[in-house]
């Protein structure tokens, strides 16, 4: 027998014996799909169904970006079976039709105000979780991943529907164009969070430590996680390199209490020191409209 015909019979072998991918990981495709908030803006979105029993994140992008942002994510969230579905919110990417049929860009958006369209954006996200909602994906299967405005969007997002599971908040702040984070943090309850910042940028630090010292004391700390990168600033923190780190933690999301921090020189944000920053009231926050 020739060496091409034990190769073929080899391979006849590994193909009975193994058994096929099931169903549901062969028809996992990526859909185009629109979301539309309770005002009527329609929000261009990608969709990717979860394998059974996984969860589905919903990626909420900074402030002046869009969904590709989260592109390093995605091939990960699909390699773990984890579903995703990551929206352009109103005024970006391709979300720029306004409910009159109009067009429109967040440079036209006002930087302040309780009812600005930055705040409005908390609609966008309900209507993601409408969505899945149609698509049999409960609350407690679903993680809300944002990053700067979108890291505030989806604290402010989960401290209003606590049936959410978790939230993964990249380079959360106090204030981005009026969008608020300590109260909506005090509010978020004993749920799993994970704060992701970076070292170098002394205000954001700051600011990350402020966040930390209210989540543990709102959340408890068995429920806070931390990974601090040496540097960077929103969505470049997380990357095809580390990814894995925030993807593990959601899988396991209470342990370890510490995901991670580049060097021992920073690990002030650790300590009881950090206890000791006192959240300044809302009113007083400075925002990132420039960032």
């Amino acid at each position: 027998m020739s060496r091409k015909t034990h190769l073929l019979a080899a391979l006849a072998l590994c193909a009975a014996v193994l058994p096929p991918l099931p169903a549901s990981a062969q028809e996992r495709e990526e859909e185009r799909v629109t979301l539309t908030a309770e005002d009527g803006w329609n929000l261009g979105a990608r969709y990717l169904k979860a394998a059974p029993g996984a969860p589905t994140v919903v990626l909420i992008h900074t402030q002046k970006s869009d969904l590709n942002e989260w592109e390093p994510w995605l091939k990960p969230l699909k390699r773990y079976g984890f579903g995703y579905l990551a929206m352009d919110l109103r005024g970006h990417g391709n979300s720029f039709v306004k409910p009159d049929g109009s067009t429109t860009t967040w440079r036209a958006f006002s930087l302040s105000g309780s009812d600005n369209e930055y705040n409005k954006m908390l609609r966008d996200v309900e209507a993601a979780l409408a969505f899945l909602s149609t698509n049999s994906v409960t609350g407690d299967q679903t993680v809300l991943a944002g990053s700067v405005l979108g890291a505030n969007l989806a604290i402010k997002t989960a401290a209003i529907h606590p049936e959410i599971s978790m939230v993964v908040a990249v380079s959360p702040v106090l204030n981005v164009n009026d969008v608020l984070s300590v109260n909506p943090l005090r509010a978020y309850g004993r749920r799993p969070i994970l704060l992701i910042g970076g070292a170098d940028r002394a205000r954001q630090y700051t600011e990350l430590q402020i966040l930390n010292s209210t989540a543990r004391i709102a959340c408890g700390t068995g429920n806070v996680s931390v990974i601090i990168e040496a540097r960077g600033f929103g969505p470049g923190l997380v990357n095809k390199y580390n990814v894995r780190r925030v993807l593990d933690w959601i899988k396991n999301p209470r342990l370890p209490e510490v995901v991670a921090y580049s060097t021992a020189a920073i690990a002030g944000l650790l300590s009881g020191a950090t206890e000791q920053i006192a959240a300044p009231e809302d009113g007083a926050m400075q925002d990132y409209a420039g960032e």
